[in-house]
């Protein structure tokens, strides 16, 4: 989402060859390393809970989810926002602009929404261990995810309609050298209904995790005393301690955004100050305007790789191609034996039953 307290506007009187400024290089090549952090990384969490049995978890699911909305911004958004810096103005037609501000909305709430979604799952994790499995089978994540892109995809057109006359589509002005859309009664409406509510039932259900955890290891240690019950919610906390940390992140990186979104718009008084300090504006502006939301996207991968190390352990084999061919080939050897061995015992236990009755036979 692009903030902007001038109407909606688009400029293309003049697109052609111009002196670039240092400025401008530097936020170009940040913007296209992170569109290429964010593609990679992401593809490397979708390829690995697809290509390791262990990560086929509900919880990997909804990461994934989370992972190929990260994807689409650096795919789909990332390149025109990438084209309008370097040009310093918005330079592809109307329907282009449109495009960007929809998929812009869209892919901001599936991914709050994920993470939502990502807090429920670890919640009856925690609390509920023995009928997680019921609770969340394959047909229910399925539905859930599936709800999850619809509701952002609703979200996302919505803002294709001005709410103020009823008008569609929104009117865009050929002037102000920018691609933006000022919708506030839409953008206060969606940032309530897709950040913020999503927001406070994520931390909210982080809070209930983190209160009963203690409570519940406890429990599961009387009803399973062996070491298997307490493996299960070592490595539950472990997983939910790691989504904790991409909550935050994701807070810190899209919180402010959307604060100084809804004061634009409803309290131009309480960015008064950042008026009148120029250097404090800029570096607000730039910090959380500029460099935190698309940067957002391509952190999860390093969060992944860095406090869960059975997403460390498969990106280490994905990179390591030789050792990854290795362990590879030995996985189906092993199961080629495994195979053969059980194909042996199974056609040995009959000749052996039968030596056993002639054994028998000949005792009498």
């Amino acid at each position: 989402m692009n903030i902007s307290t001038n109407a909606t506007a688009v400029k293309l009187d003049y697109c052609g060859e111009k002196e670039t400024s240092l400025k401008i290089i530097f936020h170009a090549s940040f913007l296209v390393f992170i569109m290429i952090a964010t593609i990679f990384g992401n593809v490397l969490v979708i390829t690995a809970v697809c290509m390791f049995p262990r990560l086929r978890r509900m919880t990997n699911f909804f990461i994934v989810s989370l992972a190929i909305s990260d994807l689409l911004v650096g795919v789909m958004h990332l390149p025109l926002r990438i084209d309008a810096t370097v040009r310093d103005m918005w330079c592809q037609p109307l329907g282009a602009c449109a495009y960007w501000i929809v998929i812009d909305a869209i892919f901001s709430a599936a991914s709050i929404c994920n993470l939502a979604v990502i807090s429920v799952d670890r919640y009856l994790a925690i609390t509920r261990p023995f009928d997680y499995q019921q609770l969340m089978s394959k047909c229910r994540a399925t539905a859930v995810i599936a709800f999850v892109w619809i509701y952002a995809c609703i979200w996302g057109l919505l803002g294709l309609f001005n709410w103020e006359t009823g008008r569609y589509p929104i009117s865009i002005e050929k002037s102000g050298g920018s691609c933006t859309n000022k919708n506030p009664v839409y953008y206060t409406t969606t940032a309530c209904f897709s950040f913020f509510l999503p927001l406070l039932i994520t931390i909210v259900m982080y809070m209930f995790i983190f209160r009963v955890a203690l409570k519940q290891a406890k429990a599961m240690a009387v009803m399973d005393p062996g070491k298997k019950g307490r493996r299960h919610m070592v490595r539950e906390m472990k997983a939910t301690k790691t989504l904790a940390i991409v909550v935050g992140v994701f807070t810190v990186s899209w919180l402010p955004f959307f604060t100084i979104l809804i004061l634009a718009f409803w309290c131009t008084k309480c960015l008064q100050p950042m008026s009148d300090y120029e250097a404090l504006g800029q570096t607000i502006h730039i910090i959380f305007v500029y460099f935190l939301p698309p940067m957002n996207s391509c952190v999860n991968p390093v969060i992944y790789s860095v406090f869960n190390s059975e997403f460390r352990g498969a990106f280490h084999r994905m990179l390591s191609l030789k050792r990854f061919r290795e362990s590879h080939y030995a996985a189906v050897e092993l199961e080629l034996s495994l195979t053969e061995a059980n194909h042996n015992r199974t056609n040995r236990e009959p000749s052996q039953r039968k030596q056993r009755r002639n054994g028998n036979t000949n005792q009498e």
